[in-house]
């Protein structure tokens, strides 16, 4: 039986032996905040258009307080689906996070 070319492009792409579904899995069980995001970024480098993906990657930046790169994941998913709202609530929540730091920091 033959793959159509669209179906084996999504499924069978991997890196390190593992498709996108298998990172994505792998990045939502992992408690190490550096490594999800190892494994979300290969999620999001196999499959692009995974708003999710992008979501949850912008979370463990936040997690990290790396708030430039959280913003980028959630401007990039919402850019795929605007109406997204895990993307929507995760950026404003980062926005409210960000405004705090900066009152705190004073800049």
């Amino acid at each position: 039986m033959e793959l159509s070319g669209s179906f084996e492009r999504l499924f069978l792409k991997k890196i390190s032996g593992k498709n996108s579904h298998d990172w994505f899995e792998l990045g939502a069980k992992e408690k190490d905040p550096e490594k999800k995001i190892e494994y979300l970024k290969n999620t999001v480098k196999l499959k692009p258009e995974f708003v999710g993906g992008w979501t949850v990657l912008g979370n463990a930046y936040a997690e990290l307080e790396d708030y430039k790169k959280a913003m980028e994941c959630y401007d990039r998913a919402l850019s795929i689906c605007p109406r997204y709202r895990e993307a929507k609530y995760g950026k404003k929540n980062l926005e409210k996070k960000m405004k705090e730091a900066s009152l705190k920091t004073g800049i």
